[in-house]
């Protein structure tokens, strides 16, 4: 049995420490903030709720597909019944697809919710170093706490924050620091007074500043009242503006939700923005199951394999596999 430490309790992390337990070894996961999940996020208001990160899911690996069905079975995630329109200068275009798109019930972490159960996690708890001992190595957190000793460590946060996390003259550094940086973007939901009369449920944005509009209120599992929606900006726009004010985002929220209706919006009663400073990778190599034998390192995470969901999945099963077998052979 080996021990390991899994810095991020996002799916990738929860994947990997998950699998690691089945195998029958020993996992601690540390994440900095106080929930589960990562960009799989929803926040919770006074009568309302909105899903600020990742907005749904789709699934194209058949591994993943049978993953994805036992949480239907579990009642962890649902299909979304929506077909986003397309909003462009020219106005509204129908875009027809046959994408299944799923989201988490009744928040969009409640699969990582779910697998976290019975493992050994750290919240509010910021991993700020790596130190070797001997062959294996301890963690130390920023008020000056430690935590080990661990046979192996597993980095899941995001790109940067691995980076700096990891030893010099690691093997993982060079692809590391070759990849594309990762791009920030803002959120914003808008809980309205009244229904706001707009046909569709979700829309692209092909020009302007929101790239991403949603009525959040219409996954399932959430309560349709009030009606909810939730912007996403541009990551240029978003690293143009990263300090930007409430009013503008919620202005340009309504500028572009106002090209959805012929009416005008009801009143806005309560909102609330989000800063994502690492949304996107923009990376232009795939890192696959990377390890670093030598130093007994690992990295997982949907950056490792591109942005959507089903990477931070695959990421963190594929190290996992690599982990079991490295040990196996031990």
């Amino acid at each position: 049995m080996a021990v390991f430490a899994v810095v991020g309790a996002g799916l990738a992390g929860m994947t990997l420490a998950r699998k690691l337990e089945q195998a029958g070894h020993r996992c601690q996961v540390f994440e900095k903030s106080r929930g589960r999940g990562g960009r799989l996020a929803t926040r919770r208001r006074e009568g309302w709720q909105a899903d600020h990160g990742a907005q749904y899911f789709t699934v194209r690996d058949p591994d993943f597909q049978r993953e994805v069905d036992h949480w239907l079975a579990l009642g962890w995630v649902a299909p979304w019944p929506v077909t986003p329109v397309v909003l462009t200068r020219d106005g509204v275009q129908p875009s027809p697809d046959e994408q299944i798109r799923y989201v988490g019930v009744p928040t969009m972490n409640a699969m990582v919710q779910g697998m976290s159960e019975g493992l050994d996690l750290f919240t509010k708890t910021r991993v700020d170093r790596l130190e070797r001992v001997g062959s294996q190595w301890r963690l130390w957190d920023d008020q000056g706490e430690h935590y080990g000793q661990f046979d192996a460590v597993v980095l899941t946060a995001p790109l940067a924050q691995s980076l700096a996390l990891l030893p010099p003259g690691s093997q993982l550094e060079v692809p590391l620091r070759s990849n594309a940086g990762m791009l920030p973007a803002w959120a914003m939901a808008v809980a309205f007074s009244e229904p706001t009369g707009i046909e569709a449920d979700a829309a692209f944005v092909k020009e302007g500043v929101v790239n991403w509009l949603a009525r959040d209120s219409s996954k399932p599992g959430r309560n349709k009242k009030p009606e909810v929606w939730v912007a996403h900006f541009t990551a240029q726009w978003s690293a143009n503006h990263l300090d930007t004010s409430d009013s503008l985002l919620e202005q340009q929220c309504l500028a572009a939700l106002r090209r959805l209706t012929e009416h005008d919006l009801p009143t806005v009663v309560d909102r609330f923005k989000h800063r994502w400073l690492y949304a996107r990778s923009g990376s232009a190599e795939t890192l696959s199951a990377p390890f670093d034998a030598n130093l007994n390192i690992g990295l997982a995470g949907d950056w490792t394999q591109g942005d959507r969901m089903e990477g931070a999945w695959r990421s963190g099963n594929g190290l996992a596999r690599t982990l079991i077998e490295h040990w196996a052979e031990s």
